[in-house]
C-alpha cells in the first residue's frame, strides 16, 4: 500500500490496471491512524508499578504527544513514504466539555430518528442531569474516546427504548425519561 502511495504523493499519478491513468494533482488526501496510540497511552495512563498506583495525571499535551506519534510513524514507514507527508497531526484526548456537546449530538440524534421513524406514534426524549451525568460518568474513555460514550447510550438508553417500543409500552405524545438514582439507569415515562 505504501508503494502505491508513494507513487500518488510523488508524480500525483496513479496508472490503473487498464493503462488509464488517475490524475491527483487537485487532490487532498488524508491518512489516518492509531500509530503511537499504545505509547501515547501507556504514558497517560500506566499499567503497571508505582506510577499505575497513583491518581490519574493529567494527559500529556503537544510537542511530547507530537514527537511520540512522529517516531511511530518513522518507525513504521521508509523514509522516503515519511518526508512525502507534508504534515502529521496528534489529537488530544477529548475533554468532559466535549464528551456533552457529542452526548447533546447522540440524543439529538436519536430523537430525530424518534420522530423521522414513528411519525404520529412518535414520542419526546428527556434526560435529567443525574442521567447525563451518570451516562458521562461511564462512558467517557480517554482510551476509546467518543465510541464509548455512543455505547454507553446505546446500551442504558437507546437500547431499553426500543425494547418499549416495541412492546407498545410507549403511547403517542408521551415523554421518556433517562435518569439515573444510586448509579443505576432507569427510564420513566410521562403522558
Amino acid at each position: 500500500m505504501t508503494r502505491l502511495l508513494l507513487g500518488i504523493l510523488d508524480k500525483a499519478t496513479l496508472r490503473l490496471g487498464d493503462n488509464s491513468t488517475v490524475n491527483f494533482e487537485r487532490t487532498l488526501i488524508f491518512l489516518t491512524s492509531n500509530l503511537g496510540a499504545k505509547s501515547i497511552q501507556r504514558i497517560n495512563k500506566p499499567d503497571f508499578g508505582f506510577e499505575a498506583m497513583l491518581p490519574p495525571k493529567e494527559p500529556e499535551e503537544g510537542a511530547r504527544l507530537q514527537s511520540i506519534g512522529m517516531a511511530a510513524v518513522r518507525q513504521k514507514f521508509s523514509p522516503e513514504f515519511v518526508n512525502r507527508i507534508d504534515s502529521v497531526i496528534t489529537y488530544k484526548a477529548l475533554d468532559r466539555d466535549a464528551c456533552e456537546v457529542i452526548l447533546d449530538q447522540i440524543l439529538s440524534a436519536f430523537a430525530r430518528l424518534i420522530q423521522q421513524r414513528l411519525g404520529l406514534r412518535a414520542f419526546r426524549l428527556q434526560c435529567t442531569a443525574a442521567g447525563r451525568n451518570q451516562l458521562l460518568e461511564i462512558g467517557i474513555s480517554v482510551e476509546y474516546g467518543a465510541r464509548e460514550l455512543k455505547r454507553t447510550v446505546q446500551r442504558n438508553f437507546i437500547q431499553p427504548v426500543a425494547a418499549l417500543v416495541s412492546s407498545g409500552q410507549i403511547p403517542p405524545g408521551s415523554t421518556v425519561i433517562l435518569d439515573a438514582k444510586g448509579g443505576e439507569f432507569c427510564i420513566l415515562l410521562r403522558q
